[in-house]
């Protein structure tokens, strides 16, 4: 029982930082020449889940600015709202089936501990 929760808090803990992962991509979005992240959630040893987060290289549309006459070209961000948006969800979800796991196991205990008195 223990260590389904505390397999759920691990989780917990990786959605967060799967959610904090897209916020930023997304606060960026407009950033020339930015580098979207992916969260991966990786098996820890100790049976929880650890979130590994990872640069994509990948290059963004190029585009012409011009100033003063001059045109030269300007690498865009690499991010892609409706990805993102995607990704949020997914983590959103996850996190939230995270937190009911948390609190099952937590009643589970309750009624556990009611039957030990």
């Amino acid at each position: 029982m223990i260590s389904a929760i505390h397999t759920a808090l691990s989780g917990l803990a990786a959605s967060g930082k799967q959610i904090e992962v897209v916020a930023h991509n997304v606060a960026n979005l407009n950033t020339d020449g930015f580098k979207k992240s992916r969260t991966e959630l990786v098996e820890s040893q100790t049976g929880g889940v650890l979130p590994v987060v990872k640069k994509d290289d990948a290059s963004g549309p190029t585009v012409l600015r011009d100033t003063g006459g001059n045109q030269f070209p300007v690498e865009l961000s690499n991010v892609d709202l409706g990805e993102e948006t995607v990704q949020q969800i997914v983590a959103q979800r996850s996190f939230e089936a995270n937190l009911q796991t948390i609190k099952t196991g937590n009643s589970l205990l309750g009624s556990i501990l009611d039957l030990k008195k």
